[in-house]
C-alpha cells in the first residue's frame, strides 16, 4: 500500500469545516478529531508528527486547537493550506456566533435572556 496522497485545498476546507461545525466539547474534542482525521483515517500524518504538533502548539498562548488545525493544515499544504484549513476551522463558529448575536439585538427586549436587553 503506497503512501497517502497529500489532501488538496478544497479537501482542507471541507474536512477543517467539518470539524469546525461538530467539534463541541472544546480543544479536547477538537483534537482528537483532528488525531482521527489527519492520522487514523487518512495518515496525512504521523503519529510522532502529530504529537510534536501538539507539543509545538502548547508552547504558544492562545487556543491551541485552533493553532493545531493551522499547523496540521500548513503541514500538509504549505501557507495556502494554512489559511484555507484555518478559515475553515474558525468560520463555523464565527458565523454561529455572529448571527446568535445579530439575533439578540434584533429581538431588543428579551424576556428570555434580560441580560441581553440593552440598557435604557
Amino acid at each position: 500500500m503506497g503512501a497517502p496522497l497529500e489532501p488538496s485545498l478544497a479537501e482542507v476546507l471541507w474536512e477543517w469545516g467539518r470539524i469546525g461545525c461538530i467539534g463541541f466539547g472544546g480543544p479536547p474534542a477538537h483534537i482528537a478529531l483532528f488525531r482521527d482525521l489527519c492520522v487514523v483515517r487518512r495518515r496525512w500524518l504521523s503519529a510522532e508528527q502529530f504529537e510534536d504538533a501538539i507539543a509545538a502548539t502548547n508552547l504558544l498562548p492562545g487556543p491551541g486547537s485552533t493553532q493545531l488545525a493551522i499547523f496540521c493544515a500548513w503541514r500538509l499544504r504549505g501557507v495556502r493550506g494554512a489559511l484555507v484549513g484555518g478559515a475553515g476551522f474558525i468560520l463555523p463558529g464565527l458565523v454561529a456566533i455572529l448571527g446568535l448575536s445579530a439575533r439578540i439585538l434584533c429581538a431588543g427586549r428579551s424576556t428570555a435572556l434580560p441580560a441581553s436587553s440593552p440598557r435604557r
